[in-house]
């Protein structure tokens, strides 16, 4: 799990699988607003054509200056939300599409599982809970942090 300190750590990282096959490079990190955690990192790679793709960090590692995420190729390369502006950050039915595809539990839901820390007692947490009242392609609960500033 990445942790809020070693996001300027990851200026200019080079991202990888955990089998050693080279992603990309680390983009940028959005950061859920409310919770502070990293949660997705977007990477690029213009040279072998991967545009663009958001990868969940809850499952990756800082290792050696490399961040190394523990999904395959094929799974990165078909992730829903690829083709976004890369100014994008995820709204709140594209971070949910991108759990599914990724077999990731929603940030929220460990949030709320977490004893009596859960979103009940969090800002704008019954909007976002409810899914923003029908405007999930709109609303997001992230920020984008540009890793080293």
């Amino acid at each position: 799990m990445i942790t809020q300190e070693q996001i300027a750590a990851m200026e200019g990282c080079t991202a990888f699988t955990d089998q050693g096959q080279r992603l990309g490079l680390v983009e940028y990190i959005l950061v859920d607003d409310t919770t502070g955690r990293p949660e997705w990192v977007r990477i690029i790679d213009r040279a072998s054509g991967l545009g663009g793709v958001f990868v969940p960090l809850r499952r990756a590692d800082l290792e050696n200056g490399r961040l190394v995420v523990p999904y395959p190729v094929t799974m990165i390369e078909h992730a829903p939300c690829a083709a976004l502006d890369c100014a994008s950050v995820l709204s709140v039915a594209e971070e949910a599409q991108l759990y599914r595809h990724y077999g990731v539990r929603d940030a929220r839901d460990e949030v709320n599982a977490e004893g009596r820390a859960g979103w009940a007692v969090m800002d704008r947490a019954q909007t976002i809970r409810e899914g923003t009242s029908g405007q999930e392609h709109a609303v997001s609960r992230l920020q984008q942090v540009q890793p080293g500033r």
